[in-house]
């Protein structure tokens, strides 16, 4: 009990250890904190150089004083006062004897060492001076020696070459806009911002063109650290520029509404369009300003490419968002990637839209671009947008694309109805992007060629596809099984290959454009030295796709004529006429007039082989009514009488209509044709009828009636219940 309570002591101790640790790990926090933030305000304090025009003078005076009778040129009094003036960042001084003084104390107007009485005071060459400049770190002090001054004592003047600033500002010290620049700009006070980098721009290209000129000293030094405070503040304004739009980006607009209603306004399209306009017009003058400033473009363009790119981005997740809803309908008609009648049509419709919903939207960002940036559009920016939702939708492309490859003569039509779409998009998508590219001033290179081309592997595909199909529909016809199980039902090859020339209504000129397209007029055939229908050539059949279709249905009937000759009589010609009146039937009935007069000609013969043949059977069985019979004995045929020949022959009739009347009820023909039934029934009922009335006639009297089942209008309600 004891351990156990030393314990339960030891983990309170250790708790309250944890937590006395982890506020003081707080309070440090906060405290470094603290150090940082005050690190920050009292660094520019260190920055500050001489700001009273009247302690330099007076310094140089002191040290000219007793030691240098040159004289003063006086000019006319302005005030015996001495006003503040913004001394210049970076003094350079040269150190050579024959370099001119690089030192600039200016009133504001540009007066090199004046005082207020319009007086220049001349220096002694040994007199030695301390002058406080300053850059982004510490403030740098330069000891000066009169000797390194280039005197012109023969006029008693000084010859001064001030490197002055252009104030835009005489309330901002450099102190005060270095402390803005870093602090970064405001919504709400833009003004302020825009002065202090306007002047630390004009004071970086004055001291950078010195420094091309070879006056070197501390300018080096003073180039350096402006160009970080232009650094420093151009990405201030570019950040602010980024958040301001992503805060204006929360809220998508419905794609399909653009679709439909053509384009937005760019603020109703861009919330944050009238905001950005100062800002934009801020950033477009100093990237392209009326006076060259090299130094400051090699500065800022990288920092505005980066910023056009990552806008770009933004914008182009923006537009993939506003087709997310389009999207998700789509996937979801998609169910596994397998699709029927309507409802591959559906999915073919569906990417319709969205990239017709992007081209609109193309339209739309075009129109922001040209209003946000009307001077000079960023040339890439357009190509950036674009990426990211052109990606998005060539990728959903791909699984249709794969399931049709998959099972193209499944999805032929599939394959053709979204080959045809995509093929009025291209031409549609070329237009508008030349356009918009045009419009945006985008240059010509290898990513706005594949931008241009980007439907062009799909729509290749999908042509490629569909070229295959053609010759793939006879190859999967001829290939069909011929020893299935006996049955007199319409066979499924029949039924899908009604169902594809059934469904070419609307392609017609599709596949006219793609067939005619070939080196030879029956390409489908792929060399075949026999043609499987009668029909010559396109001219006489009505069209390249009427001989298509010719040699399709030539193929079908070749292959069922194949089939039936593997079943037993009469089941195969009940399989065959079957077919062939389901053929002729639905071929007659098609919207489309693609059903030529070589292939009528040549179902309608097929109809009626497969009519004769299966008529034949009871011919036979009519025949065998007139047979004459004999009995061979000892190798020798001996004719027999007439009574016997009528009672084998009574035997044999009624014998083989009992065969054909269970096949014909259970291998029946097709009850969905009662038209085709009811023709049939009568042509086999004259055939029985009259046969076996004449043979009844002669049974007449010879004593063989208990061998006649039935009389003739009993035999004919038998033939007219085998097709009831």
């Amino acid at each position: 009990m004891d351990e156990e309570a030393d314990l339960a002591l030891l983990d309170q101790h250790l708790l309250k250890t944890n937590l006395l640790s982890q506020r003081m790990t707080n309070i440090l926090g906060q405290l470094d904190n603290r150090l940082s933030r005050l690190d920050k305000t009292i660094a520019p304090l260190g920055l500050q150089p001489l700001t009273r025009k009247d302690a330099n003078i007076e310094s140089i005076l002191l040290q000219l004083e007793g030691k240098s009778n040159t004289s003063i040129i006086t000019k006319s009094p302005i005030s015996s006062s001495l006003a503040p003036i913004r001394p210049i960042r970076n003094i350079p001084i040269n150190s050579s004897s024959t370099s001119m003084i690089n030192t600039t104390s200016t009133n504001g107007n540009g007066n090199g060492n004046e005082n207020e009485n319009g007086e220049i005071k001349s220096i002694s060459k040994n007199s030695s001076i301390n002058v406080k400049g300053y850059n982004l770190g510490n403030p740098i002090i330069t000891n000066l020696k009169t000797s390194d001054f280039n005197l012109n004592e023969e006029k008693n003047e000084i010859n001064l070459s001030p490197i002055q600033s252009n104030n835009p500002s005489i309330n901002n010290s450099p102190a005060d806009e270095t402390a803005i620049l870093i602090r970064g700009p405001d919504l709400m006070s833009l003004n302020e911002f825009f002065i202090s980098i306007d002047g630390v721009i004009l004071d970086l290209e004055r001291m950078f063109k010195g420094l091309m000129q070879g006056r070197g000293g501390a300018r080096e030094i003073g180039v350096k650290d402006l160009s970080n405070l232009v650094e420093i503040g151009f990405s201030g304004l570019t950040q602010l520029f980024l958040k301001v739009s992503k805060d204006g980006m929360g809220k998508t607009i419905d794609a399909e509404s653009v679709l439909n209603n053509g384009p937005p306004t760019p603020p109703n399209y861009f919330s944050p369009l009238n905001t950005l306009l100062p800002l934009v017009n801020k950033i477009t003058t100093i990237l392209y300003p009326q006076n060259p400033t090299p130094k400051t473009s090699s500065i800022v363009q990288p920092i505005w490419d980066q910023t056009i790119a990552t806008f770009g981005d933004m914008r182009g997740d923006w537009l993939c968002r506003c087709l997310s809803r389009l999207i998700s309908r789509l996937e979801e008609s998609d169910e596994g990637g397998i699709w029927s009648e309507g409802r591959g049509r559906e999915k073919v419709q569906g990417l319709t839209v969205c990239w017709e919903s992007l081209l609109s939207l193309v339209e739309a960002e075009t129109l922001l671009i040209t209003t946000l940036f009307p001077s000079n559009p960023p040339t890439n920016l357009l190509q950036f947008t674009l990426h990211a939702p052109t990606e998005s939708l060539t990728r959903l492309l791909q699984p249709t694309l794969n399931t049709v490859k998959r099972s193209l003569s499944t999805h032929i039509y599939l394959a053709l109805d979204l080959y045809r779409s995509l093929t009025t998009i291209q031409s549609t998508w070329d237009t508008i992007i030349s356009k918009c590219l045009s419009m945006t001033n985008t240059p010509t290179s290898h990513e706005t060629k594949e931008l241009l081309s980007i439907l062009n592997q799909p729509v290749s595909t999908l042509r490629s596809l569909s070229l295959r199909s053609f010759p793939e529909l006879l190859v999967d016809i001829k290939s069909s099984r011929i020893d299935g199980p006996l049955t007199s039902s319409i066979a499924d090859i029949t039924y899908s290959t009604l169902g594809y020339l059934e469904n070419m209504n609307g392609f017609e000129k599709l596949i006219e454009g793609l067939l005619s397209k070939s080196h030879s007029e029956r390409s489908w055939l792929m060399g075949q030295k026999e043609s499987p229908s009668p029909a010559r050539n396109a001219s006489e059949e009505g069209g390249i796709v009427n001989l298509f279709v010719a040699d399709v249905l030539g193929t079908l009937l070749q292959h069922l004529d194949a089939r039936a000759r593997n079943m037993r009589r009469p089941i195969g010609q009940a399989f065959s006429l079957n077919n062939l009146s389901h053929i002729r039937n639905t071929t007659s009935s098609f919207k489309s007039d693609i059903i030529g007069p070589g292939a009528e000609d040549m179902l309608n013969k097929a109809f009626r082989d497969a009519k004769g043949q299966y008529l034949s059977e009871f011919h036979s069985l009519v025949n065998t009514l007139t047979t004459t019979h004999s009995t061979p004995r000892f190798g020798v045929t001996v004719p027999q009488g007439e009574r016997h020949n009528l009672k084998e022959s009574a035997t044999q009739f009624f014998d083989k209509l009992a065969e054909l009347e269970n096949v014909i009820l259970q291998y029946p023909l097709n009850r969905q044709d009662p038209d085709m039934r009811d023709r049939i029934s009568r042509e086999v009922e004259v055939i029985i009828r009259n046969g076996y009335e004449a043979f009844w006639g002669r049974c007449a009297g010879k004593g063989i009636e208990k061998y006649l089942r039935g009389s003739p209008d009993d035999i004919t309600r038998r033939v007219q219940a085998m097709f009831r």
